[in-house]
């Protein structure tokens, strides 16, 4: 997400020595990972994201309780983007002492925001916050027949993962707060270009944040269409209010404007280059529920998940 990832850039990530090698999280069917952390001596609950790099988001409650101040002069900056209510967030952040419990101690960005960042925690903690060779997620047995994928990440402080299709790089994060898998605009028209999917007529609300819901079109993917070796399954691409409402009138609104939400248009300009934001793909529970569990191993600099996909 640009309007996070901008604010995370401003802060560099230190790493902290001394982890464990290997953990394990268990995380419930149907359900999200959580773990209580330490934040300047109060005891809060994070939900665990594997999207984005390492860091803290809190809600802003549990930021004033631990009485945390921003960093001097460029600790504070508001972002426009459609996945805030209403629009827009205030954000703060600094380099922050923070205690997972299980794991190594250590400073790293926080940014807390002056709108709901979760419903279900005090706040969100990257998976490449915990320190450690091997950290997996254990979201179920080891099923019979499975398979061993083993996904380069951008980098070892990296969460995220890129492929190329219909002329795109495209981003892709693996979001286990997410029902579906969820594309921008461009990076549909990259999958549409390639004929691994096509538009459905019909519409749904992702709601990324607490009193979010944007509008996006479902997506049918043709026989064998994968992506890293992942297969596309229950997708949409995301599209403004005007559009879901021309494909269902009976759909219910979202909480966007009219205002422009560039992950929703995809314009090509006289030069032949295209604008709007650089395509992005959320793969979500109806691909990750196929895995029994995702590991963040930072030798191989990889996701290695063991998953089975059965025909759909």
């Amino acid at each position: 997400m640009r309007a996070i990832g901008a604010a995370l850039l401003l802060s560099p990530l230190l790493l902290s020595l001394g982890a464990p090698a290997v953990a394990e999280i268990a995380v419930p069917p149907g359900a999200q990972p959580y773990l209580p952390i330490t934040v300047k001596d109060i005891k809060m609950k994070a939900r665990l994201a594997l999207g984005f790099d390492k860091a803290l988001l809190l809600n802003l409650g549990p930021a004033q309780k631990a009485k945390l101040k921003i960093f001097p002069l460029i600790g504070k900056m508001k972002f426009k983007d459609p996945i805030f209510p209403g629009g827009e967030a205030l954000f703060r952040f600094n380099l922050v002492k923070v205690f997972p419990q299980g794991f190594e101690d250590g400073r790293m960005p926080t940014v807390w925001v002056d709108k709901p960042i979760a419903n279900d925690a005090d706040g969100i903690l990257s998976a490449l916050a915990l320190e450690g060779d091997k950290i997996t997620f254990r979201l179920s047995a080891d099923k019979p027949g499975s398979r061993r994928y083993v996904l380069p990440r951008n980098g070892s402080s990296s969460a995220s993962l890129e492929t190329k299709a219909g002329g795109e790089t495209i981003r892709l994060t693996l979001e286990l707060n997410s029902p579906e898998t969820i594309l921008n605009a461009r990076a549909a028209q990259a999958l549409l270009a390639e004929g691994l999917v096509k538009r459905l007529p019909s519409v749904g609300l992702w709601r990324p944040f607490p009193g979010v819901a944007l509008p996006f079109q479902r997506l049918q993917a043709m026989p064998g269409a994968a992506l890293l070796g992942l297969p596309l399954r229950n997708a949409a691409v995301r599209i403004t209010e005007a559009e879901a409402q021309a494909i269902d009138a009976e759909a219910k609104a979202g909480t966007s404007t009219e205002a422009d939400d560039e992950d929703t248009l995809v314009v090509t300009a006289s030069k032949g280059k295209k604008k709007g934001r650089k395509p992005w793909i959320l793969i979500g529970r109806d691909v990750l529920d196929a895995c029994s569990t995702i590991t963040l191993d930072r030798p191989a600099k990889a996701w290695v998940m063991n998953c089975r996909f059965d025909a759909s």
